[in-house]
């Protein structure tokens, strides 16, 4: 089975890589729409279409969903995340966002700030992703500083001369750190 990108590019998807989406109940008694990929390796990564941000690394296994928690609210902003951790065991962590440092957090408190600062396009994704390959990090639970990592790729962005690209990282960063202060 191959599929075309941009009409020129083949890529083929091996038989073991099948992909379903159906109303599934996990073993930690969480439901949702699921989808369920299968990499050549065996490693399985859940994720759910009713999350407010989805992610998965196939190199890890990892897989993370995100959700608001029964007790959000504007003074109480607690998400909830679900999903599978690099052994292919469930997890379910709360994570109150006023508790994030973005100086030394992991990815997925990193991705929790994007949701309550309101930054949850496809390119705010991208952001992130890029820092994330800066910090060099190998699990999405692992701390880094990632106030530094994002400055560190607007610094690759100002030295290529690509300024919409730097200044959008700043106005992110900005958005992350104003939020962070307001503790």
């Amino acid at each position: 089975m191959s599929m075309t990108i941009s009409g020129s590019t083949n890529i083929n998807v091996p038989a073991a890589a099948k992909q379903a989406g159906r109303q599934q109940k996990t073993q930690s008694g969480f439901a949702g729409q699921v989808l369920k990929c299968v990499q050549a390796g065996g490693q399985k990564v859940l994720l759910c279409q009713d999350a407010l941000m989805s992610y998965a690394s196939p190199q890890t296994g990892e897989s993370v969903n995100i959700y608001r928690s029964k007790n959000y609210s504007a003074d109480n902003p607690v998400y909830l995340l679900k999903g599978l951790d690099k052994d292919g065991r469930e997890f379910e962590q709360e994570i109150h966002a006023q508790e994030i440092d973005p100086h030394n957090c992991s990815y997925n408190e990193l991705m929790v700030l994007n949701l309550e600062t309101g930054h949850t396009s496809p390119a705010d994704y991208l952001h992130a992703v890029a820092a994330r390959d800066k910090a060099g990090i190998q699990s999405f639970f692992q701390d880094k500083d990632f106030a530094a990592c994002i400055r560190a790729v607007m610094s690759d962005h100002r030295q290529m001369g690509s300024w919409d690209s730097y200044l959008s990282y700043d106005k992110w960063l900005q958005k992350i750190l104003d939020y962070a202060r307001g503790k």
